[in-house]
């Protein structure tokens, strides 16, 4: 179940930050908008930010967190899914969408579901909402 929150008064520093991710860990930003995000996170002390390419899909023990740099759609986010997890397993997705409307309410969370990923939080503003999801830890290795 996600947690919501109306009107994000919360910055990106410390959605990361709550999210587990760190000055250290690995992040990737992606989409039209992500070289602004790559100079924010630099520019406040991320260490090991790199940008993913449209079309390019980023080994899946690689990142701790992947931001999209834009507002997505669900089929944008079904064709970035499809090319790979591009998250670690218990890495994170943070993804800027139109704000839900009762017509597609719970499309993106599904998009998610499909592609192994949990929504964990959701913050709703009043044009905008920003998802933060989560990808599953296989069984097996959750058993190891």
């Amino acid at each position: 179940m996600s947690q919501e929150t109306s009107h994000p008064s919360i910055g990106l520093s410390q959605l990361l930050s709550e999210s587990g991710v760190g000055a250290g860990s690995v992040i990737r930003v992606t989409g039209p908008g992500s070289l602004p995000a790559l100079l924010w996170l630099c520019r406040r002390g991320y260490e090991k930010v790199g940008c993913l390419q449209a079309g390019q899909r980023a080994p899946a023990d690689d990142a701790q967190a992947l931001l999209v740099a834009h507002t997505a759609t669900a089929s944008w986010l079904a064709d970035l899914l499809d090319r790979g997890p591009q998250v670690r397993e218990g890495g994170v997705m943070i993804v800027q969408t139109a704000h839900a409307s009762a017509a597609n309410d719970g499309v993106m969370e599904a998009v998610f579901r499909g592609h192994g990923f949990n929504v964990v939080r959701r913050l709703s503003g009043a044009r905008r909402e920003v998802l933060v999801a989560r990808r599953r830890v296989s069984e097996l290795r959750a058993a190891a």
